[in-house]
């Protein structure tokens, strides 16, 4: 084999040292073959350096339980990063819900998992939470008295926790609000299909006692405020069926 390979070598220094198209197109080559190793090797460099974060390794359903194989850690770049992105390792997610379907390759973020962080960040606009919680809130299943409505709720959802007051003599049953303002965390079962009956809400802490209270005794259901409450809301809902 080094026999056969002596005579190649030895033409191909004669090659360099012989003026000519042959030595022209050698070099050439020779220059353009250090440029792309020298460009892999940037490359793989700048890959490195890029920071590591969680990403769904396939499409989920709302409401699914996570498992080490649902996530794995891939290197995005900086831009590309949202600031709750998660960088823990895949099997530190095992075991946790996921609030809204997710989609093979998106980063993973805290809002997108049932825990504090999430409720704080639904909560944290609330004018009550403002006021007097900080943002802070607790999550509570509410089993509904009508359950037609939860395939229409979803995550973030803004509503209004309703019973009905007692009737008299005098006075028909008249609808009482027992809170205000709760956001719709999941419809869903940990199979990611929709719930029959029960809805997860965060609310501020001190409306989350008020409702849990409530719910032992009173049938209760929900009201969609806010921006999906809005006639453009309901038109652009329709239009999207």
């Amino acid at each position: 084999m080094a026999h056969s390979l002596s005579p190649r070598i030895s033409q191909f220094f004669r090659t360099l040292r012989t003026p000519g198209h042959r030595r022209g197109v050698l070099v050439r080559r020779a220059i353009a073959l250090a440029l792309l190793i020298a460009a892999l090797v940037s490359a793989i460099s700048r890959a490195k350096e890029l920071p590591q974060v969680l990403v769904f390794s396939h499409d989920l359903p709302a409401g699914a339980e996570l498992s080490a194989s649902d996530v794995s850690l891939e290197r995005l770049p900086s831009s590309s990063i949202p600031s709750s992105a998660l960088a823990d390792a895949p099997s530190d997610l095992a075991g946790r819900i996921i609030t809204a379907a997710a989609g093979k390759g998106e980063v993973v973020t805290s809002q997108r998992l049932l825990g504090q962080e999430l409720v704080s960040s639904l909560v944290a606009n609330l004018e009550s939470a403002d006021s007097k919680g900080g943002g802070s809130g607790r999550m509570i299943p509410v089993k509904l008295a009508d359950p037609d409505i939860i395939p229409h709720l979803q995550h973030g959802d803004t509503v209004d926790i309703v019973t009905a007051s007692d009737a008299t003599d005098s006075q028909p049953a008249t609808a009482r609000v027992i809170a205000s303002g709760a956001r719709v965390v999941s419809t869903t079962t940990a199979e990611g299909e929709v719930s029959s009956a029960t809805v997860l809400l965060a609310l501020p802490n001190e409306h989350a006692n008020d409702v849990a209270a409530a719910s032992l005794n009173q049938p209760l259901t929900v009201v969609i405020v806010g921006d999906r409450a809005q006639p453009q809301a309901v038109d652009d809902a329709d239009t999207a069926a």
